[in-house]
């Protein structure tokens, strides 16, 4: 604590950061500790300390987290300090704010400071931090934030990649048919987009393709056949060769869960028709799987799924695995029961339009 002063400025920030909260239950001053901690985050100005010392922070545990909370909220609002550094402390306190939601105005103001900036890798970010925000913390604005991202050519590409996400996650919270084939079809539309702005955009192209059968798949008469061989193609460079920026892993899924797309619609391929609710069932698994968020908790690291699935979507997933559940070989159900389950389910899991 001797050479604080020196320390919270200097390339050791981080590792400082965390020996101090690996030895917390044993320090003498731990207010003058944190006292040290809030200079450093408001003072240093190398990114990697800073981005270490918010991973410190972020997975230590502390039940009290305002001095951190407030000393990254003034940093994202120091006009004097750079943009990456600014960006940096608003995901900061997006991370502290998924842990406690009380934190939420501090991260949606940040997100509101820097939406007129001119910098490309802030807006990146900026992003699909919005759309954490609106998926985590149910921020009603965030869509209307990022359509005013998407005029920026700075961030056109991800912003609608983002605008995608977000419809597909109100799919998810429709209280209807309906509703929820709209805003599908209002996420493929936005992923395409993204996919042509870019000269390459394989991660937009294949939520398009996913986004799009999944609304096709709402109608009576089917999607039609989904293009499985791009997908395919699309999934595998997008684990291979798109691994998430310094400082942005917690943003990104376990890039493997995104192939489990692949054999989900592959059935859509065929001319077999497929039962809607299992197919609604997987589709919800995976998107809360892809876009699950890791917090901290006591104990450990829990992978946090999108807020808000709506009650008919949850009675579709049920009904989905149900489905699924009978026609595997665990069942373990006798001859009179599957009959009347299956005869419970025919009604119930026709698809839209055939009841």
């Amino acid at each position: 604590m001797g050479e604080g002063e020196v320390l919270v400025t200097s390339p050791l920030f981080g590792d400082f950061v965390e020996l101090l909260i690996a030895q917390w239950p044993d320090l003498d001053d731990p207010v003058s500790a944190i006292r040290t901690i809030c200079a450093g985050l408001k003072r240093n100005q190398l990114r990697d300390p800073l981005i270490h010392a918010i991973d410190a922070i972020a997975d230590s545990g502390m039940e009290d987290l305002a001095p951190f909370v407030k000393a990254l909220d003034a940093r994202a609002g120091d006009d004097d300090s750079p943009l990456f550094i600014r960006i940096e402390a608003v995901a900061g306190v997006v991370r502290l704010a998924l842990q406690s939601t009380k934190y939420g105005p501090f991260a949606i103001a940040g997100v509101l400071r820097l939406i007129d900036v001119d910098d490309e890798w802030v807006k990146a970010k900026l992003c699909r931090i919005t759309s954490v925000l609106h998926e985590h913390l149910n921020w009603t604005d965030a869509a209307e934030s990022l359509v005013t991202l998407s005029k920026s050519q700075a961030c056109a590409v991800e912003a609608r990649q983002e605008l995608g996400f977000i419809e597909m996650a109100n799919a998810f919270r429709s209280e209807d048919i309906v509703s929820m084939k709209a805003y599908l079809a209002k996420s493929a539309t936005w992923f395409n987009e993204s996919a042509r702005l870019a000269e390459d955009a394989p991660r937009a192209r294949m939520y398009g393709v996913i986004a799009g059968a999944l609304a096709g798949a709402l109608t009576s008469d089917g999607a039609g056949a989904t293009n499985i061989s791009t997908l395919r193609e699309d999934a595998q460079w997008v684990v291979q060769y798109n691994p998430p920026r310094a400082g942005a892993g917690w943003l990104h899924p376990p890039p493997e869960a995104e192939l489990e797309w692949i054999p989900l619609l592959a059935p859509l391929n065929t001319s077999e028709p497929q039962a809607f609710f299992s197919l609604l069932a997987g589709a919800i698994q995976l998107f809360e799987k892809v876009r699950s968020i890791p917090i901290r908790v006591k104990g450990g690291v829990e992978y946090r799924p999108p807020q808000g699935i709506s009650k008919i979507a949850q009675q579709g997933r049920l009904i989905g695995m149900m489905q699924t559940w009978l026609q595997s070989s665990t069942a373990n159900v006798s001859p009179q029961g599957r009959t009347q389950l299956e005869a419970n389910l025919v009604q119930l899991g026709a698809p839209p339009g055939k009841r």
